[in-house]
This record gives structure tokens, sequence and C-alpha cells, in this order.
């Protein structure tokens, strides 16, 4: 086949690196793979050029999100929709590549992305639903419209995605798990002291930098008992400049430096979670299933997050879910987990549990599968 993947981002954050892996897979099984970036790279070029050595194309053009709702992600409706004024030549001009093309089928890979199906309603297309869409919403009229006009199917990520997406649009919906970069393997945590919990995000206010802070100056002195420290990795986002000072301000206010270690951005994040015990998903939208959940798992790390769907994080399996935005449950927590043996035992688990869901190989198969399948139906359907 050969596939156009438009995708809202390309070097940075999940859905970039999650269609980074399905690329790799493509490119493997010989498929001819085309990538359009409606934003350029913002953090560093390393998976832009590790792509075009896979013999993989990469445009990028300005086009903003398709101003929707999201738990994980708040987009500017009106900022949004003056920019897609503003700048609608590119969409004619992203089109005209993707006609120059001529693929056999276009992949979206966000829903952020579904405003270009405006102008490219003559190819067959499948979504990938990595967000959930906030309800009532005033867009999801017009998101259901172009669902329903311009997709074939949806693959969603996690069943809370492809539910939605099967209820609000009556397309077809195949659930697969994001998968890591290598198979699932159980890594030693780090033996000796300081136990060391990590959390890996973009600092915005959705992702909850602060809260978990805050939850740190709560269990202060229980953690400066057990010997944790705290270490959190994310990228400064400029629009976010604000809560990023918010976060660093906290820190010296409650005097936390010795637990809060701020790491800043990595494009390495397994490597630093091979150097935790537990990873920490504090993101106040409560969605406990994103990237860094699917890599901390994978590598036999158990994650506390904020949250109340058991998808992945399973009390007493492979972490705890506390309640979205309470910080004092998350504080308990943090204290709960504060003992090498526990985590030991969770980290096994989680990796039991990464190793039957997680299938770097068969997971991405599952969606080219279903690539195939919408070519193959809307082939028989030229035929006839």
């Amino acid at each position: 086949m050969k596939i156009v993947s438009i995708t809202p981002d390309i070097d940075s954050g999940g859905a970039a690196k999650s269609l980074f892996l399905l690329a790799r897979q493509m490119v493997k099984d010989g498929h001819e793979l085309h990538i359009l970036s409606i934003a350029k790279p913002s953090r560093t070029k390393r998976k832009v050029e590790a792509l075009q050595e896979m013999g993989v194309t990469v445009d990028y053009f300005d086009i903003p999100y398709f101003p929707l709702k999201l738990h994980v992600c708040p987009i500017p409706f009106w900022k949004n929709i003056r920019r897609a004024v503003a700048n609608r030549a590119e969409y004619g001009r992203l089109a005209a590549r993707v006609r120059a093309l001529a693929p056999d089928i276009i992949h979206y890979n966000s829903y952020t992305t579904l405003l270009i199906s405006l102008w490219l309603r003559e190819f067959p297309a499948i979504l990938h639903a990595r967000e959930v869409l906030i309800e009532p919403a005033m867009s999801i009229p017009l998101t259901r419209w172009l669902m329903r006009k311009n997709i074939s199917e949806v693959i969603g990520i996690t069943p809370a995605e492809g539910e939605q997406a099967a209820r609000l649009f009556s397309l077809p919906v195949t659930v697969v798990n994001n998968w890591p970069e290598v198979p699932p393997a159980l890594t030693p945590m780090p033996a000796d002291s300081p136990l060391v919990y990590g959390v890996f995000s973009h600092i915005t206010p959705i992702k909850g930098h602060l809260e978990c802070v805050k939850a740190c100056a709560l269990a202060a002195d229980g953690l400066r008992a057990a010997n944790v420290t705290v270490r959190l990795f994310g990228g400064r986002v400029p629009i976010h400049e604000a809560y990023y000072q918010a976060v660093l301000a906290e820190v010296e206010r409650s005097k936390l430096q010795d637990i809060v270690d701020f790491r800043g951005f990595t494009d390495t994040p397994e490597e630093e979670m091979r150097k935790t015990n537990l990873v920490i998903r504090p993101d106040v939208s409560g969605q406990p299933w994103g990237r860094d959940v699917i890599e901390a798992l994978s590598l036999g790390r158990p994650v506390l997050a904020f949250g109340s769907d058991e998808f992945f994080v399973k009390r007493g399996v492979t972490g705890r879910l506390v309640p979205p935005g309470d910080i004092r449950a998350m504080a308990h927590a943090m204290l709960d987990f504060a003992d090498h043996a526990t985590l030991a035992r969770l980290g096994d688990s989680a990796y039991a549990f990464a190793r039957d869901h997680f299938d770097p190989v068969g997971n991405p198969r599952r969606v080219i599968e279903r690539m195939e399948h919408i070519l193959s139906v809307a082939c028989s359907r030229e035929g006839a």
C-alpha cells in the first residue's frame, strides 16, 4: 500500500511517538509511507531523521488543530477557527501534496487533523482515535458529520476511545493498544536508595505537574524518611510558560528542592524510566493510559495515576489509581508505595500485563490489516 499519514505532531508527544513506531512496522512490511505534519518539529529532529533513513518522506504545513474539546489537550476554539480561515491556503497546499502522492489510503493520526478531510474526500481513510472527546460540546455535530462522510473505520487506542467513536459515529471500530519501541522486558529496578519516582509529560496544566508537587509537599516528611526522590521530566510549552513558572515556584515555596528534581525535556524517556521504581501520571483529565503508562508497564514499572478506568492501571496488580485531582489521595499513595519490595512485586505484574497486551509487532500489524481491509472494500466497490 501507499499510505499518507496526516499527523498533528512529528517529534514530541504520544501521537508522534506512536506514529513513529507504526511507521517502522509499515516500512518493514513493505508499505510506502508519506507523513504530512501540521506542525514543524519543536523539540528535536531525531525522529524525523530516523523516518527519512527508513525512506519515509516528511512534509510540514502550518495548519491549526481542528478546534475540538478534548480532555487531554485544551484547544482554543475561536482562535483556531480564525487561524483556519486565515491559513486556508495551507489546506489547499496540503491537499495538492496528497493528490500528487496519490495514496491508496489516508491515515489521520488524531481527531485534531480531521478538518483536513474536507479537502480529501475522494480517498479511503482511517482515523486513529487517540483522544476522548468532551461531551457535550458544540464541535460534536461537525465532528460527527466529518467522520461519517470522510472516514471508513476508526482505531481506538483503548476501550474508552473505541466505545465513544462507535457510539457517536456508528463506524466500525477496532481497539488496538499502543505498544512500546521494543518488546516488553522486565528490567531490574534500582536496588539502592533512594527510591525514584518519575513523571514524564509536557508541562501543561492538564498534565498535573503542579498537583504532583503539591502532593509531594503534603507527603514531604514521609518521603524524606523513606529517602524518595521525585524526578519531573517534561518540555516547556510556550503558551503555558506561566504554568511552568508556577510549578517551579511551588517547589521553592514548599522547600522541596531535596525531594523534587526538575530534569526538563528528554527524548529518551525509556532510558530515564529504567532508573525509576515508580512512574507517576498526575494527569488531571483522569485518563491513565498515555504513552508514559505503556512504556512504564513494558519495563516492569508500576504506575500511580489519577483516574478511575482500570484498563491498564489496576489496583494491587500494576499500580494504583486515585480520584482525579485528589492531591491528598495522591500523597497517601506516594507514601504507601515507598517500599522496595512492594514496588518490585507490582513491577513483575506490570511486566506480565504489558507482555500480554503491548505486542510491538502484532499490534501495528492489526492497524495495517484494517487499512488493507478498507482498501479491499474500496477496490471491490470500484470493480462493481
